[in-house]
Parts: C-alpha cells; structure tokens; sequence
C-alpha cells in the first residue's frame, strides 16, 4: 500500500512540474511575438519635408538608411521650383548628412532627438557650385506601422567664396520606414 501511496505522489508532482513548465514556456512565446509586432523592421526610411513644400513650393526628399539603434547616414536632394523663394537662395542642392539618435530605453532606435551633422553642394542664385558645412538638431516620432514624422532646425555656413553666407535648413517631414 505504501508502494502505490508513493508511487502515485511522485505521478502527481511529476505532472505538476510539467505542467508549469509548460505554462512558462507559453508566456515567453507570447512574450517574445508580441515584442516582434509592436516594432516596424526596416533599415530604409523616404521622407518629404512637407513644410517647404506647401510654403514655398520646393521639394525636398531625404533618404536615410538606419545603422543601428543610435546612428544613419542619409542623403536629401533639394530642388527649388518656385519663381524666387523668399527663405532660401539655392535652386538645386544634394546634402549628405549623418545622425546621431539620443533616445530611452522604451524607444527602439534611429527615432527621437538627434544631432545631425551634413555638408550641402548647391547651385546658388547667379552663382556656380557652393559647398556649405551645417548642424541640424531635432525630433523624429515613429509609429508601429513604420510612419514617421520629423521637426528639424539647422544652420550652415558656406566654405566657398560666395556672396551669400549661409542658408538654415527647417521643416516638418513625413516619411516611411521600410
């Protein structure tokens, strides 16, 4: 009798142990997908500044290919199409750039405040080829679907002998992370 006491106490408890193993393995596989789908993936992101565009009529398109979590390099292309823009004395203009992401533990990367250093090579107003130097600082918020959507503020200064001394890059960009 005691055998079978024994027996069937050590049946119970061996399910028991299963049985919360298998709870805890459960609760990290749901764990571990739901992390994977709040997060959008991608190293690319397209963004048009939406404020230059409605207020003067210029286009500007940035490209950004995200490094890791802190840090992209990128490229925008400026084209002024208006009749004589009132903010800036460039026509055409491409700007490598490279950012630097200060965010929290919470965020995932390549989004919130940054510091951005570029260089711009511009065809100015009655002028040839200019080369500036610039800083640009800002914010950018990322959803879960992978839109995105910028503020920016920057100053440059021109290195080429010019009659202009430099331009101040700003606006509200809208874009998609893929």
């Amino acid at each position: 009798m005691k055998k079978i006491f024994l027996f069937t106490l050590i049946l119970c408890l061996g399910y028991k142990v299963h049985s919360q193993d298998e709870n805890i393995q459960k609760i990290q596989i749901v764990k571990d997908s739901s992390f994977e789908t709040a997060y959008p993936k991608g190293e690319n992101e397209i963004r048009l500044n939406a404020l230059s565009f409605l207020a003067e009529e210029d286009l500007n398109i940035f490209y950004e290919r995200i490094l890791n979590k802190s840090s992209s390099l990128g490229i925008s292309m400026f084209i002024n199409a208006g009749d004589g823009s009132m903010l800036t004395d460039r026509k055409f203009a491409i700007n490598p750039y490279y950012r630097f992401y200060f965010y929290n533990s919470k965020e995932y990367g390549a989004r919130g405040f940054f510091i951005e250093g570029f260089s711009s090579f511009a065809s100015v107003e009655n002028e040839s080829l200019q080369v500036s130097l610039g800083m640009t600082i800002g914010q950018k918020w990322v959803n879960t679907n992978g839109f995105s959507f910028e503020l920016f503020v920057g100053l440059a200064r021109y290195i080429t002998d010019t009659a202009f001394e430099g331009h101040a890059p700003i606006g509200i960009a809208i874009g998609k992370r893929f």
